[in-house]
């Protein structure tokens, strides 16, 4: 199947991010590594998004240069057994994708990289997340801090500008061949979550609705997920990100469905909470308040607001709504029952960069999703959608998907 996404388009992005950087500063880049999973078995390959956004590369070990007119790419040199098993580099093919046509491989890279900071005496790359980002409990993946240690071995004095707000701001401005990239991947979802719900008093276990919806993710045409899926019930829907997908469905339960489907590297992320049986009064009351909030959020998201003033909106309208149900009785306690952000930028990362310093601007793309969690009850409620920012405000991209409880 061809790409959408032409050569041009990666040297275009390649052209803006050098248009907001010092001219006289050569830009270097890596793609991720390959990680262990277990013994000499490695974890499926995810390329780093910056990387893949300006060169639309899916190898690992890559190495991007752009200094002014000229760029080229130092290709990984593989022999032996890791040649066998892995396959030989095919550089034709990395210069195919990315329109640069210069390919060399790691010995000669790497020396003219020498030469290059040699004289400049200054570099613009990615800053290295810390090995362990104490926030999400994860390991990060080690190519940045490799290739800032290999730059400051091979140049010792060397300035490096840390570019990771400039490929933000571009990247979370969405061009129409992510958009409709995006587009596609939301649809997959939608259609995927339609089917699986038909069968909703099927599933037994949380593990059989998931299973069902990744197969439709793949028949429609998905890579696979974007991120892992939560199908989580009842009361476990109340931890944020249950991914063990193995509890025994109650029929008396609501279950929290949040998926997306990742198509020509772009991410979906929606969110439907259902009943697998008449819901209970209580449970519609709930259901009914999170959705009121929902739009209410929508109807706030405008070009240039800010996405701090905003959030702050969506809270105070959230604390008013949790006071009616009976929930708290000061605005401040809001977050024990509303404990995340209403939204957050989306593209070839499920959480995507972009400059939440800035305001809002026409072609950004975001999730809506408010819940309320009551684990005293049993219940938790999220309702996510995927919005567009346009001209006339927030344009659902996710609207043929129904939000309905039952």
């Amino acid at each position: 199947m061809s790409s959408p996404f032409s050569p041009d388009f990666f040297a275009n992005n390649r052209r803006r991010l050098q248009a907001v950087l010092p001219t006289d500063v050569p830009i270097v880049l890596t793609a991720n590594g390959i990680l262990q999973r277990g013994a000499d078995s490695p974890f499926p390959f995810s390329q780093d998004a910056n990387f893949w956004y300006l060169t639309g590369i899916s190898e690992p070990d890559v190495t991007v240069v752009i200094d002014g007119q000229r760029e080229f790419l130092v290709a990984p040199i593989r022999e032996g057994a890791r040649a066998t098993f892995d396959g030989e580099v095919d550089e034709q093919a990395l210069s195919s994708i990315s329109g640069i046509s210069e390919v060399i491989n790691e010995s000669a890279g790497w020396k003219r990289l020498d030469e290059l900071l040699g004289k400049t005496g200054r570099v613009a790359t990615l800053a290295p997340a810390p090995n362990y980002i104490e926030q999400y409990g994860m390991y990060s993946n080690p190519a940045r801090l490799r290739l800032q240690q290999r730059l400051r071995k091979h140049v010792t004095e060397l300035d490096i500008i840390d570019m990771r707000t400039e490929l933000a701001r571009l990247r979370m401005i969405k061009q129409p061949v992510e958009l409709a990239a995006m587009q596609k991947a939301i649809d997959i979802t939608g259609m995927s979550l339609t089917d699986a719900f038909k069968n909703r008093g099927s599933y037994k276990y949380e593990y059989e609705l998931e299973a069902e919806i990744a197969a439709g993710f793949r028949r429609r045409g998905a890579s696979g997920h974007s991120f892992e899926p939560i199908v989580a019930g009842g009361k476990r829907a109340c931890t944020l990100h249950y991914i063990a997908n193995n509890g025994e469905l109650n029929a008396n339960e609501l279950v929290v469905v949040d998926v997306g489907a990742e198509y020509d590297q772009y991410a979906a992320d929606i969110t439907r909470t259902i009943a697998l049986n008449k819901p209970t009064t209580r449970q519609q009351a709930v259901y009914d308040a999170v959705l009121d909030v929902q739009e209410h959020a929508a109807q706030l998201l405008q070009p240039g607001i800010m996405l701090s003033r905003y959030e702050q909106q969506v809270a105070d309208y959230m604390a008013k709504t949790l006071k009616r149900l009976g929930l708290i009785k000061r605005a401040n306690d809001v977050r024990t029952y509303f404990p995340h952000a209403t939204s957050h930028f989306l593209g070839l990362n499920v959480h995507d960069v972009g400059d939440y310093e800035q305001p809002l601007q026409v072609g950004c793309v975001l999730t809506v999703e408010p819940g309320i969690y009551i684990p005293e009850e049993g219940i938790g409620i999220r309702i996510e959608d995927d919005v567009r920012i346009t001209e006339n405000g927030a344009q659902f991209m996710s609207a043929d998907l129904p939000r309905k409880l039952f």
